[in-house]
């Protein structure tokens, strides 16, 4: 099987309001396949918001939050993931400073 065949699905948004910006993740894996995820990470402003990822999954979804120290600078946002199949992919976007309000999002469905 090839492994781009049976890929991690996953909507991944950042959203910021004023100095606070929350992150929804929602990735799963076909029912069936051997795919499992194998590593996940979102970073806010260099902040590393997922611990204890542990491996071996079929799906993991949530929600985190962060505080941005200094609002009044861009903050740069960004996730990775991978599977045991060694399938990874990974994004990056910023958040800019002169909005009060702003998102990135990533989805692959």
């Amino acid at each position: 099987m090839s492994i781009d065949d049976d890929p991690i699905s996953y909507h991944i948004k950042f959203e910021k309001d004023h100095a606070n910006v929350k992150v929804t993740y929602d990735l799963r894996v076909p029912v069936g396949g051997a795919t499992l995820i194998a590593d996940f990470q979102v970073t806010v402003d260099g902040t590393s918001l997922i611990s204890g990822f542990l491996p071996g999954q079929t799906y993991f979804n949530g929600v985190q939050f962060h505080v941005l120290a200094n609002p009044d600078k861009d903050a740069a946002v960004s996730y990775t993931m991978s599977s045991n199949q060694g399938w990874d992919d990974g994004d990056e976007d910023v958040l800019r400073s002169e909005k009060v309000y702003d998102d990135a999002e990533f989805p692959r469905d």
